[in-house]
């Protein structure tokens, strides 16, 4: 049983950071340090430097350099000071909640990814993180909301309804929304990752007996 949540989990990880690499909205999403960060989006950018505070363009692209050079606690630091003057920003956020989140501090990236949310109602990856951290913190009718909201904002979100079908069939034992998410993924994702088609056929070789065993008798008494 382990190894079978495990398996998912991790499944659900990877499809959520491939999302966050291949994000058509760089504002919207925080990326790990192994992948492309996210950037400013240009109607987010201010048309000057606010005196004192520098350019937040620059400072960005300054903490990006310390994430790919691995320096992830000065990267976490340049984030939060980012944050910190201009919070009207959510991808400088979005980034120090995914740092946050792979350095197990559980409960201030929820608070980071709150923020963001705050700062950028249409969040959809920082609302899919909160899913995986609620989920973690065993919040799971929270998780559930998240990855929902995740889904509202951005329906062709692949990774966003794995991991709601993860925690619909592992979580949750609710096998029926489990295979239509799982099948929903697979519409968006295409049908390369052979093991959720294997899950998708676990899950459908089990409905006629479960169906079969609540339907009622034939008319005999027991």
């Amino acid at each position: 049983m382990k190894r079978f949540v495990e398996t998912r989990l991790a499944a659900g990880m990877a499809a959520l950071l491939l999302a966050a690499c291949t994000a058509p909205a760089p504002h919207y999403y925080g990326k790990p340090p192994s992948s492309a960060p996210a950037e400013i989006a240009p109607a987010e950018a201010p048309a000057a430097a606010e005196a004192g505070k520098g350019d937040p363009q620059q400072r960005f692209q300054a903490a990006l350099k310390l994430m790919k050079d691995r320096q992830l606690q000065q990267a976490k630091d340049a984030f939060a000071s980012l944050a910190q003057d201009f919070p009207q920003y959510s991808g400088p956020l979005n980034d120090l909640g995914v740092l946050q989140a792979q350095g197990r501090q559980r409960d201030q990236a929820i608070a980071s990814f709150a923020k963001a949310i705050a700062a950028n109602g249409n969040n959809a990856f920082a609302y899919g993180w909160l899913g995986i951290l609620y989920r973690e913190n065993g919040n799971y009718a929270q998780a559930e909301q998240a990855y929902r909201k995740a889904i509202e904002l951005k329906p062709e979100d692949a990774a966003a309804h794995l991991n709601l079908a993860i925690l619909y069939e592992v979580y949750l034992k609710q096998p029926d929304p489990a295979l239509a998410q799982y099948r929903e993924y697979q519409r968006i994702a295409g049908q390369g990752n052979l093991m959720v088609g294997v899950w998708i056929k676990q899950l459908e070789s089990k409905l006629p007996a479960r169906v079969a065993s609540a339907a009622p008798s034939s008319g005999a008494m027991p």
